[in-house]
């Protein structure tokens, strides 16, 4: 067999790029040289240097010490290479190589070099000798030149190839998309009805759309950022006069793309993180990492209340306040007017009745709680409860006591030595809640928000108001207006002893509003009529009872001549004295009503009243001097049918009804009001609030009804009215990009950070002519790394990876322009001429951008 060429013959004199002598290898210390032909153990140096504690072959999984394999050189189950004359570095060829025939025994063959034997690494301490590993193979590949590693592409990439388009693109995207990102968190736009429950983009799937977004900007701001990152580091790697980059410095891309490794390898932080570059890195982090927390927080459409605005609201008018005839149409009749002529005025009294009762029993419970809570009641009327009752059974109307001046007990006793309670109610106009909800104002409803939403509105409007005046009167003060008293009256005996009724004709005999010479007649006078103002100073007639009442027992008069109101007369079981009370009606400017709506909660309605700051008062929208409407003289008609739904004239045959017991015991016999229960014109006032309520629906914003008499005699317009404007202060939730809590702004700082290095990047890119191979990228820090000479800048490095000594050693990408290679040269102290120099035999060199980007200049 031949003998096989010297393997050393073929190396050519001179320095070649890895900086080895050319006879192939350095030279061994003793320690490190054994007797290859001498196979006894002795014959192993006893000095060997510290190793790992299990060998190279161990770990690949070949066979133990002592053991033999009866065929050399094949792979095992665990994937150990091929027989050793097969190993070779990725980039070291072996075309012009002559094989090795190789033996088929134990025996290795080895030829001998020039001046002695082959060197050879002593096995781990205690193991055998690896039979699967040949040193004279491992030590050859480190000194080969790189003879096959010429590059085939050029380091730069001109602005036109696919890869630079497509980093201007994501860059263009990334720096467009954080900036409205931006814009929008600071203007936080409310989307209206852009983004609702029946609009073409719904809230579920703009918030969707929104995180979509974000996610798509923060992954190409970190794309974009990497690739800025590795294009300064590794052009920098190219300039001659810079310090190159360092292992620390490119596994800061791994920061953005993988923010968890710097816990897992913070040791690259001292060393990176206090320069500028890595400052820049580690901001880019924290803000990509925070980006679509930041973008749910401040850009993802959410429901919030917007501020205070000023807008004319828009409602429909079909009557006039108090129209009996427009109430009765309204009523649900359920019957043909044709079949049944009382249909509508049945109708009236269920209406009226069912809500009455409903609300005096929640003012009971009301006052029964506060009594229960131990709770202390002012006798300031201001102070004191007032009632609620409901509209259309889903919105509960707060009411208000207003023009409370005239309600002071103690101050009317001190003045005229009467027990007068004097008190007026004022609820919230009922159709601010139609006006709302009109699609002509545009107001987003909650089932336009999920269900969810929510608004209040102030509406400067009229407020419907009951005022209900009750004195106390012994017997003989009240005797000119009892029938019974009177000369001639036709009596009747009743089941109470000593009681007499007036016969029932008896209305026939009370004079006419006009006496015999056609003038104004105002019948009896009495020591109370200017309290009531009765008379022919005020020109109006005082009413008539047909008897006195007994204990707990109510009078009803609802027919006096051109009156304006209508007259109970009561008698408390507690005292010898009896009380007349008078109902009157009006609508009031004092007041606001405030609309409040959310799916949650449900709706509710409140009066605001007498409040000199109250910017929405009705009165605010007309002079100071403007005059205001007058009681209704309609309203009499619907008290009159309010009064027959709940028999309260039932004390004219004794029926001792329980809502007259109720209310004849809250009679005040004494100046001053109760602190446990309300009075009886309190009382009063709230059970006549569902009256009011149904009085004022679909009536004027106005005090007064400015539609032509002759067109509408009725003052009723058909369906759906004529639109009369009011002024309004609302406050809306809308689907709005913004955040919700004032914590919630330091996402801002994110914000902006993504959108300034966003910015910072594409002017980077802008101001290159194009890219250059970024070699912090692991495709290409691997293709470089393995064609680069091995560096003693990083023993100890190929097992157990890198230490933090080994991250901070700066590298540069070095170029040999015969051999066309680019390879990593260690920029050490000392390191100035390692691997700068080549051989000539590999060919011409090919043109590169290497040149041209090592003399340029960097700053960062």
């Amino acid at each position: 067999m031949a003998e096989p060429e010297d393997i050393h013959a073929r190396k050519p004199s001179g320095i070649n790029i890895f900086g080895i002598s050319g006879s192939g290898y350095h030279h061994l210390m003793p320690h490190e040289m054994a007797d290859l032909h001498n196979p006894s153990p002795e014959a192993k140096t006893g000095g060997s240097p510290p190793e790992t504690p299990h060998s190279f072959h161990n770990l690949l999984g070949g066979h133990p010490a002592g053991s033999s394999s009866s065929s050399p050189r094949v792979a095992d189950s665990q994937g150990t290479p091929e027989p050793y004359s097969e190993i070779w570095a990725p980039s070291m060829p072996r075309g012009d190589e002559k094989k090795i025939d190789m033996p088929r025994t134990m025996e290795r063959e080895v030829k001998m070099s020039e001046g002695g034997k082959l060197p050879k690494i002593v096995e781990p301490r205690g193991d055998a000798m690896d039979d699967e590993f040949d040193d004279e193979i491992f030590y050859k590949k480190f000194a080969e030149p790189p003879k096959g590693c010429s590059t085939t592409r050029d380091i730069h990439q001109p602005r036109s190839s696919w890869l630079s388009i497509t980093i201007y693109v994501l860059s263009v995207y990334s720096t467009v998309g954080s900036g409205i990102w931006l814009v929008t968190a600071i203007l936080q736009p409310r989307w209206g009805h852009k983004i609702a429950s029946g609009a073409s983009l719904s809230p579920s799937t703009a918030t969707t759309l929104a995180a979509l977004l974000a996610k798509t900007i923060e992954m190409s701001f970190v794309t974009v950022f990497v690739s800025c990152l590795g294009q300064v580091l590794t052009r920098r790697a190219f300039i001659r006069k810079a310090h190159g980059m360092s292992l620390a410095e490119m596994t800061m891309r791994n920061w953005v793309i993988q923010p968890g490794s710097l816990i897992t390898h913070f040791e690259t932080l001292p060393s990176s993180s206090l320069t500028l570059l890595g400052m820049l890195s580690l901001t880019a982090t924290i803000a990509a990492a925070f980006y679509t927390t930041a973008s749910d927080a401040m850009v993802s459409p959410k429901l919030k209340s917007g501020s205070w605005e000023h807008k004319e609201l828009v409602g429909y008018v079909r009557a006039s306040y108090a129209n009996a005839a427009y109430v009765r149409e309204d009523c649900p009749y359920l019957f043909n007017i044709t079949e049944d002529i009382h249909a509508a005025e049945s109708c009236m009294n269920v209406q009226f009745s069912g809500q009455s009762y409903r609300n005096l029993l929640n003012y009971m419970n009301m006052w029964t709680n506060l009594n229960q809570n131990g709770t202390e009641i002012s006798s300031d009327l201001k102070k004191r409860p007032g009632g609620t009752t409901l509209l259309h059974d889903n919105t509960t109307m707060y009411s208000s006591w207003i023009e409370t001046e005239h309600g002071d007990v103690e101050a009317h006793f001190e003045e005229t030595g009467r027990i007068i309670n004097n008190v007026t109610l004022a609820l919230p106009h009922p159709g601010v809640y139609g006006a709302s909800k009109l699609k002509l104002n545009g107001i987003l409803q909650p089932d336009d928000l999920a269900g969810v939403g929510e608004y209040t509105v102030r509406a400067g409007v009229v407020s419907p108001s009951v005022n209900v005046l009750c004195v106390d009167m012994d017997k003989k003060e009240l005797a000119p207006l009892v029938y019974t008293t009177w000369p001639n009256a036709k009596v009747n005996d009743t089941d109470i002893p000593g009681q007499k009724t007036g016969w029932s004709g008896w209305t026939g005999e009370v004079p006419q509003p006009l006496d015999g010479k056609n003038k104004d007649y105002y019948l009896n006078r009495t020591d109370v009529d200017d309290i009531f103002r009765w008379g022919p100073k005020y020109e109006r007639r005082p009413p008539v009872f047909q008897m006195y009442p007994f204990d707990f027992n109510l009078l009803t008069n609802a027919t006096v001549y051109a009156a304006d109101a209508i007259y109970t007369l009561g008698k408390s079981p507690e005292s010898k004295n009896y009380t007349v009370c008078q109902l009157r009606s009006w609508v009031s400017p004092n007041c606001s009503t405030e609309f409040n709506i959310s799916g949650i909660a449900g709706a509710s309605m409140k009066a605001h009243c007498e409040d000199d700051a109250d910017e929405n008062a009705y009165r605010r929208s007309f002079p100071s001097d403007q005059g205001w409407s007058a009681p209704s003289l309609d309203w009499k008609w619907l008290a009159d049918q309010w009064r027959l739904s709940m028999d309260l004239n039932g004390g004219s045959v004794n029926n001792n009804a329980s809502n007259a017991r109720i209310l004849t015991q809250l009679a005040l016999h004494e100046p001053k009001m109760p602190a446990s229960y309300p009075s009886l014109a309190e009382a009063l006032a709230v059970y006549s609030s569902s009256l009011i309520m149904i009085s004022a629906i679909d009536t004027p914003f106005r005090h007064y009804w400015d539609q032509d008499p002759d067109a509408y005699p009725e003052n009723l317009i058909p369906a759906p009215g004529f639109p009369q404007p009011f002024n309004a202060s609302l406050i809306t939730q809308e689907y709005t990009s913004g955040h919700t809590q004032s914590w919630q702004n330091i996402f801002y700082v994110v914000l902006v950070l993504v959108f300034a290095i966003n910015l910072f990047c594409l002017g980077y890119f802008i101001m290159r002519s194009g890219l250059v191979t970024d070699f912090t990228e692991p495709q290409n820090l691997f293709s470089l790394a393995i064609n680069s000479p091995p560096s003693n800048s990083f023993h100890g490095s190929c097992g157990g990876g890198p230490e933090k000594r080994h991250l901070v050693v700066p590298w540069k990408v070095a170029y040999a322009p015969s051999a066309n290679h680019y390879f990593f040269q260690d920029n050490s102290p000392g390191k100035e001429n390692e691997g700068l120099s080549t051989a000539r035999e590999y060919g011409e060199p090919r043109v590169s951008s290497y040149k041209r980007l090592s003399m340029s200049r960097t700053w960062l």
